[in-house]
């Protein structure tokens, strides 16, 4: 498989996760869970098989994804273009990056609802909506990202 197709399997693979119901029996909530940071965890294989895409282009040597975002070898619009969402605090990926913390965090990224009973101090948005805004964000970068393998 190229690497072009394992980033788009990938980022296929968390829209599944994303999708699936989580049911309304005793294990909802634990279905949830998994299937949150599941999809999370599919979004950092794709951002880090696209990073791949990119420094195979570059012909650079092997890096951790993170590594070539924080001191890339080489300035590439790609990864300059990456590293510019990265400062934006409101972007996909500024966000993405602080729940992959959180997902590698012994408290994990997807947290438990609060049960009818008790009370609620601030209504936040359901992770697996975030990551689907994400995702969709992120498909939608992909062409440009792509651009220079394109050329070569």
């Amino acid at each position: 498989m190229s690497h072009q197709g394992r980033t788009n399997q990938l980022l296929y693979q968390a829209m599944l996760l994303l999708e699936q119901p989580a049911g309304d029996d005793e294990h909802a909530d634990a279905r949830r869970r998994a299937l949150e940071e599941g999809g999370l965890s599919m979004l950092e294989m794709a951002l880090e098989s696209v990073i791949r895409e990119i420094a195979h282009t570059c012909r650079w040597p092997s890096m951790h994804w993170r590594s070539v975002l924080n001191e890339p070898p080489a300035r590439v619009a790609e990864i300059e273009l990456l590293r510019e969402l990265m400062g934006q605090p409101e972007s996909w990926l500024a966000r993405l990056l602080v729940l992959l913390d959180r997902l590698h965090d012994e408290g994990g990224a997807a947290q438990l609802r609060r049960h009818d009973n008790m009370i609620v101090s601030s209504q936040s948005e359901p992770l697996s909506r975030e990551l689907a805004r994400c995702l969709d964000d992120f498909r939608t970068l992909l062409p440009r990202l792509r651009e220079t393998s394109y050329e070569w």
